[in-house]
């Protein structure tokens, strides 16, 4: 992978970051997430991608995840701005990360017996609203950086389990699905960067970030398991991870952050880890 397609995959969701975050605060962020998965899909295809309606009557997994983390990302950022209720939020997200479930395999689905249907969209939908719920739990309770602090170790966090996503992703032979991930990643490590330069503007992540975070952690592996050529136990293995952030104490969040980050860390990426070790050696390739 050269280091222009590189650029073209993560330049717009650092540039989109590091100004809205600049500019208004961590309160922007979800929608520097859409922007840049959205700019990452147009400059690597050098084309605008497929707009919804034409999406209707010429599926494509990729397109629908990357318009469904768009999606995630604005009802993200509609909670953020207080225009939806926390609890309204929660279930307008979890149901817009379902429904792309649903829209990602749908082409695929035609294909599959009855009973793979409701194994894997049905459970793959079950799946995101899990995720999607307990993403909102763990960031509620999750240390959150203090006045003038700088460091948000929750969003340090998501940023190495965005970034192993990817990983697997590739590994799964599907290239230009973890450069979509990676944008997503870079526009989360752009604020969390800037936070370290400018402390006022720490990227704080809110119960309201969990639809797009799940929203990317669940559409791209099911890109990779589905669609490319990812094995279910490495995939497996990723999609659980972030649940097991439920196990953490309660009273983990009210103590230093770095401890919190110190015992989270094991806990999310051992399991991914585990399952970037189990695709290494496969051919990557999937543009």
């Amino acid at each position: 992978m050269d280091q222009e397609v590189i650029l073209r995959g993560v330049g717009p969701a650092i540039v989109a970051a590091l100004l809205l975050v600049a500019l208004f605060g961590a309160r922007l962020l979800p929608l520097a997430v859409a922007i840049g998965v959205f700019g990452a899909h147009w400059l690597l295809k050098k084309a605008a991608p497929p707009w919804p309606h034409a999406l209707w009557h010429n599926g494509n997994g990729v397109a629908w995840a990357m318009w469904g983390v768009v999606a995630a990302a604005l009802v993200a950022q509609l909670e953020r701005l207080r225009v939806l209720p926390a609890r309204v939020g929660q279930t307008a997200g979890a149901g817009v990360v379902a429904f792309a479930v649903y829209l990602v395999l749908e082409k695929v689905a035609a294909r599959w017996s009855s009973g793979e249907v409701w194994l894997y969209v049905g459970g793959g939908g079950a799946l995101a609203i899990a995720t999607v719920v307990a993403l909102r739990r763990v960031l509620s309770r999750a240390p959150r950086p203090a006045e003038g602090a700088g460091v948000s170790w929750p969003a340090i966090l998501f940023v190495l389990l965005l970034s192993l996503d990817a990983g697997l992703v590739v590994q799964g032979r599907s290239a230009f699905a973890a450069q979509l991930c990676g944008a997503v990643t870079a526009a989360l490590g752009a604020a969390v960067g800037l936070g370290l330069v400018v402390r006022r503007r720490a990227a704080a992540l809110l119960p309201a970030d969990a639809t797009w975070l799940a929203a990317a952690h669940v559409l791209f592996l099911t890109v990779a398991v589905h669609l490319a050529m990812l094995e279910w136990l490495p995939a497996g293995l990723a999609l659980v991870a972030p649940l097991l952030l439920l196990a953490l104490p309660k009273e983990l969040g009210r103590e230093r952050p770095l401890r919190w980050f110190g015992v989270a860390a094991p806990v999310v990426l051992v399991p991914l880890l585990g399952a970037l070790l189990l695709t290494l050696g496969e051919d990557a390739s999937g543009y």
